[in-house]
């Protein structure tokens, strides 16, 4: 693969990261969309851990999904890739970040 072609790969793992973030997320955060981060805050509504360490949980998960594909070179769970664990990977992360920035927004009020 060279440069270009890497920023393609780029680019449309990046589109397919969105498309599913706005799937999931309304069906995550409701129809109306005006909380994003609800599956999350309810793990710290229950008390169970912060927003954010909820989120790592999650983030976890799917690098030790990547974990057990480079070591067994597999993933038995069908129709879930490698590559669905990046993508999911790619959109907790932004989850994430968003969650901060909003939470540092918050404070600055």
């Amino acid at each position: 693969m060279n440069q270009e072609q890497l920023l393609t790969h780029h680019k449309e793992l990046c589109n397919e990261a969105y498309e599913l973030m706005k799937k999931k997320n309304h069906d995550y955060a409701g129809k109306d969309g005006t909380t994003p981060f609800a599956n999350f805050e309810k793990a710290e509504m229950m008390g169970l851990c912060s927003t954010e360490s909820g989120m790592m949980v999650r983030i976890l998960d799917k690098i030790s999904r990547i974990t057990t594909y480079i070591d067994a070179g597999e993933l038995k769970v069908e129709n879930e890739g490698y590559n669905d664990a990046v993508i999911d990977l790619v959109n907790y992360l932004v989850l994430f970040s968003g969650y901060i920035k909003s939470k540092e927004k918050k404070a600055v009020k």
